[in-house]
């Protein structure tokens, strides 16, 4: 899986990163380097493993990936931080009563994880999840206000925020695209 192609996965689970263990995260004080490539396979790593544990399966596509160097804080850092960031969009259409749910399966696997929850989202139209990986890495769950749904991971220096358009869904499911309760 290239992860910087515009990929398209329709619920099959070919593509799926390895298990490869990462040392440290970058850009953390006091932790082993992690090369950029390594940083950005952790957070493909971490995309895929989420989306592996929602069910039924989700249709998505690979966002657009982000890369930089942050300046160093005044007092904290002597030296740039650099980041990477990677994506995913949810093709399927997530109804309002279903995405408390997804939100609920997300932030549980986390938990299972051991990872910890950092925010939580706003009611029950948007009620996305962030978390940190015990090595640094931060994770995010986030609705969209035309029922767009993104889910991201960075470095420990990355901000969660997503980069570039985010795509509308258009992929109907039984379960996660159902009006009802």
């Amino acid at each position: 899986m290239q992860s910087g192609g515009a990929e398209l996965n329709l619920g099959f689970q070919g593509g799926r990163c390895g298990g490869t263990s990462y040392g440290g995260a970058p850009g953390r004080p006091g932790r082993p380097p992690v090369g950029r490539l390594g940083a950005a396979e952790r957070c493909e790593a971490l995309l895929q493993e989420t989306l592996d544990a929602v069910e039924p399966p989700l249709a998505w596509r690979a966002g657009v990936p982000a890369a930089g160097v942050r300046l160093p804080r005044p007092g904290r850092e002597s030296e740039p931080c650099w980041y990477v960031g990677r994506g995913r969009d949810v093709l399927t259409v997530v109804s309002l009563p279903r995405r408390a749910e997804l939100a609920g399966a997300v932030e549980r696997h986390w938990r299972r994880r051991g990872w910890t929850i950092t925010g939580l989202g706003d009611g029950p139209a948007r009620p996305g999840v962030a978390a940190a990986t015990g090595d640094g890495y931060r994770l995010a769950l986030r609705f969209g206000e035309l029922g767009e749904v993104r889910l991201l991971a960075g470095s420990s220096d990355a901000a969660c925020s997503g980069h570039g358009p985010v795509a509308l869904p258009e992929v109907c499911c039984p379960y996660w695209s159902a009006s009802g309760w």
